[in-house]
């Protein structure tokens, strides 16, 4: 894992690791690491963002995907912003935040940006197919 980002300067990880600790520590149900690496004010999806609402937001995500994995396919970095091709795979319980999906096993694919400044996340913006309805 990198290091904490709590005091920026030579060490700091970039946007492709910030996203690397951020995945794996919430894949591991370590959410308070995953918040270590985001800003205590971010966009995601262009809507303010506290570390309160990530961890809404991640909790959400599991509750609807127990075993969620997320697996990196293909990566590019620049500057302060790294953009992610990626395979979700997990088993939905049938809802996910709010809404009914199928239940079961499911493989999905999604797209994001994330900035990242100062070893943190800035922003954030994803769009990923849709889990198949229930």
């Amino acid at each position: 894992m990198p290091p904490n980002p709590a005091t920026p300067g030579p060490a700091t990880p970039g946007p492709a690791t910030v996203v690397a600790a951020i995945i794996a520590a919430r894949e591991a149900d370590d959410l308070d690491t995953s918040l270590s690496f985001v800003a205590p004010a971010s966009l995601d999806q262009g809507r303010p963002s506290t570390r309160a609402d990530w961890r809404a937001k991640w909790e959400a995500m599991r509750a609807g995907i127990p075993d969620l994995t997320v697996t990196t396919e293909h990566r590019v970095e620049q500057g302060e912003w790294v953009s992610h091709r990626y395979l979700l795979r997990g088993t939905s319980t049938g809802t996910l935040f709010g809404q009914p999906t199928a239940t079961g096993p499911f493989e999905i694919h999604g797209l994001d940006m994330v900035r990242v400044r100062d070893g943190l996340l800035v922003e954030h913006w994803a769009f990923a197919e849709p889990l198949p309805p229930a």
